[in-house]
């Protein structure tokens, strides 16, 4: 239990503000926030004006699992295709929708008084009070306290293989997480406790967690946040080869490239993005780290190329990243075709997918890989057995084609 109070003190998400971003090692900057699988809506808070200089981060509108994927639209709707075969596409067709999020085998949805979660259930991962597969969205009814001190509107989901955790700040009193599932209870945390908190006092820093990835086949979640002034990356649960070495700086050292401000972790690897591009670590059994060598290390690795950088995505063992221009790259495990590359081989080195240029957001599944267009098109690429890349299951393809839609803008539900 002691090891489990720890963990979530540390966790919780923050949207409302510019933070300073976390560096790998720890260093100052003025790099805003942003937190995987959040999507635009016309109620959610503005995202705040990036730093002079700083590519804007593009935040995802697509929440991608094993088999299954969904897209939030600009409008607030959810549209979700692939495998259904545990409830997965339930959410398929929901409404007013701020920030959605996907984990293996389900998914969750934030709404401005609410929140939803659909699909398999055998770890309570949904929050219900049951351990039933739910088919169609249902109110996460576990939050005790927790649900009394949620800001909708601020709040990102993180979800990973067994739980679902729900991210918010307030401006005043730091940062919040509540989780449900294996290991988790829904109470309310903050990093500096347990239960709602009174404002910090005067000429202190709250301490704020300003980005949360959760690997989506795996147990394991990292964080980023600056405990009493000093960022840093934290992975509470997964292997060890998720903390990335952090050596000791003078935090008032100038930027070496190594800062980053968003997350994402697959199964044994993790990168960060910022403005100094894209930096990865943990292992490159498949060339996720974006180099063909070493084999593994904790040391952050810059991925050749990655310079202006602005969204990011991780798979089991795969990433991608989308740059300003709407050019999209990947590096990792492509023998499923994951890489969009039109050849199902690996890649030790970012690889630009051509078919994907203009993209608006990326998300990344357990084998596959999907880019949202401004128009709400979406082509997706990999493995394809229920569906998941095409919306009608034709089986892997490793370049990208349109998804199906079946009548209803802008994907297809396909119910298995």
């Amino acid at each position: 239990m002691r090891r489990i109070l720890f963990a979530f003190a540390l966790l919780a998400a923050c949207r409302s503000e510019p933070p300073p971003s976390v560096a790998l090692p720890p260093a100052p900057s003025p790099w805003p926030s942003a937190a995987p699988l959040a999507a635009p809506s016309a109620t959610a808070a503005p995202e705040p004006t990036p730093a002079a200089g700083a590519p804007e981060p593009v935040s995802t509108t697509l929440a991608l699992g094993r088999a299954f994927s969904c897209l939030l639209t600009a409008r607030g709707q959810v549209r979700c295709w692939g495998t259904n075969d545990s409830g997965q596409c339930g959410g398929d067709g929901l409404g007013g929708v701020l920030a959605l999020g996907a984990g293996p085998d389900h998914a969750c949805a934030v709404q401005e008084d609410a929140i939803r979660c659909w699909g398999k259930n055998d770890l309570e991962q949904l929050g219900d009070g049951t351990r039933l597969e739910r088919p169609s969205p249902v109110l996460v009814r576990a939050m005790g306290r927790a649900g009394e001190h949620i800001q909708h509107e601020k709040t990102q989901p993180v979800l990973t293989r067994d739980g679902s955790c729900f991210f918010w700040s307030e401006e005043y009193s730091g940062s919040f997480a509540a989780c449900t599932g294996a290991h988790h209870d829904m109470d309310i945390f903050r990093l500096t406790g347990r239960g709602p908190a009174p404002p910090c006092p005067s000429g202190t820093l709250c301490p704020k967690v300003y980005a949360a990835s959760g690997a989506a086949f795996e147990s394991a979640l990292c964080t980023l946040s600056d405990a009493n002034g000093v960022p840093r990356v934290a992975c509470p649960f997964g292997p060890p080869s998720l903390a990335p070495r952090q050596p000791e700086r003078d935090p008032g050292s100038q930027d070496d490239g190594k800062t980053v401000s968003v997350l994402a972790v697959g199964r044994n690897f993790a990168c960060g993005l910022g403005a100094g591009g894209v930096l990865c670590w943990g292992s490159n059994t498949r060339g996720q780290l974006g180099r063909r060598a070493p084999a593994d290390t904790r040391d952050p690795l810059p991925v050749t190329g990655m310079a202006g950088a602005v969204a990011l995505c991780a798979g089991a063992e795969h990433a991608c990243t989308q740059k300003a221009d709407g050019r999209v790259f990947c590096w990792g495990d492509g023998r499923r075709g994951q890489l969009g590359t039109g050849d199902p081989v690996a890649a030790g080195t970012a690889v630009e997918v051509p078919a994907a240029a203009g993209a608006k957001a990326i998300g990344c599944g357990e084998a596959h890989t999907c880019a949202a267009f401004a128009d709400e098109r979406v082509v997706c690429w990999g493995a394809d057995e229920a569906g998941q890349s095409s919306g009608s299951g034709k089986g892997p393809t490793a370049a990208p084609r349109v998804v199906a839609i079946s009548g209803r803008d802008p994907g297809i539900s396909n119910r298995r």
